[in-house]
């Protein structure tokens, strides 16, 4: 009897090895969409720290990096990954699709 919750096969050493054979490759668009959001998430960084450069040695916070941070995440890494994982989702759909059909 198979649990909704159970992950794993309990005979199969690796119980991933049979999705990693099933799967299409990744669609040029996902891969675009993957690595802007990995140069976002490090420019939004590099931003950040590159604000607070002067306040390392004073006693201020540098409160104007927060912000940047924490605008540059919400406001623009979060939506761009939100968009990654509907396209991961609707590849997912489209691999399960072929798979009824077969």
């Amino acid at each position: 009897m198979k649990n909704d919750g159970d992950k794993g096969d309990r005979h199969s050493p690796n119980p991933v090895s049979h999705l990693q054979s099933h799967d299409a490759p990744a669609s040029p668009r996902i891969t675009l969409v993957r690595n802007a959001l990995h140069a976002v998430i490090a420019a939004i960084a590099l931003l950040a720290i590159a604000t607070s450069i002067p306040h390392w040695g004073g006693s201020n916070f540098p409160v104007l990096s927060l912000v940047i941070y924490v605008a540059g995440m919400v406001f623009i890494a979060m939506p761009l990954c939100l968009f990654y994982e509907a396209l991961l989702q609707s590849q997912q759909r489209g691999i399960g699709n072929r798979g009824v059909g077969v």
